[in-house]
């Protein structure tokens, strides 16, 4: 799938993602899901769960543990809670995105920025998830595409700007039915997203062999 031009694909649904905005749908086994960052340097927090038993969904710690490495890219496979995969990553045009730094929420932005009734990643998962009948505690720890947060030597970690550019995208393919649940990080406080929250887009379609 590295030339786009010759990729056969039927098409699902678009959709643009405005600012600080979100998105949820299910998808099937086979579906490609992708998102492109259109303006560059915008940071999505992605999660998932099994459609049919929402307690199994996206596990960031098996992800990083069973892929061995940080940072995942194409070829790598997003894990579940009960150690199955969820997605693979099959195309990947940045190639650094986030398993560790989670999403932001009203809690860590007044403890970290003194300001109260800020737009969060973690509000804006419980408005994208609330028509599944998925409540605040059931929400995981998410995958941030995009998301630059190097680690040192000395295991410090910093959040920089994202590396993306305008028009990067990353595919991931579906191996079990899911729901899934997208937060165009908000966050202006920080270099997440280079201070400036943009649109994203959304692209998911059935592979055509």
């Amino acid at each position: 799938m590295e030339d786009l031009k010759c990729t056969k694909f039927n098409t699902v649904e678009e959709q643009v993602i405005p600012p600080r905005g979100f998105y949820a749908r299910h998808i099937y086994k086979g579906q490609v899901i992708r998102i492109t960052d259109l303006e560059g340097q915008q940071v999505p927090d992605f999660i998932c769960f099994n459609r049919y038993n929402h307690v199994e969904k996206i596990s960031v710690n098996n992800t990083l543990l069973i892929n061995g490495n940080i940072y995942a890219t194409t070829g790598h496979v997003l894990y579940s809670t009960h150690c199955n995969p969820m997605f693979t990553i099959i195309n990947d045009t940045c190639g650094r995105h986030d398993l560790i730094c989670g999403s932001c929420s009203e809690y860590s932005n007044a403890l970290r920025y003194k300001v109260r009734g800020t737009p969060n990643c973690r509000d804006n998962m419980i408005s994208a998830l609330a028509p599944y009948g998925v409540c605040e505690a059931e929400i995981p720890y998410s995958f941030n595409i995009f998301m630059n947060c190097p680690v040192s030597l000395d295991g410090s970690i910093s959040i920089q700007e994202p590396i993306s550019k305008p028009g990067d995208f990353i595919e991931l393919q579906a191996e079990m039915d899911c729901l899934i649940a997208i937060s165009n990080c908000p966050q202006e406080r920080n270099p997440c997203n280079a201070f400036n929250p943009t649109a994203l887009a959304v692209l998911v379609y059935d592979p055509i062999a």
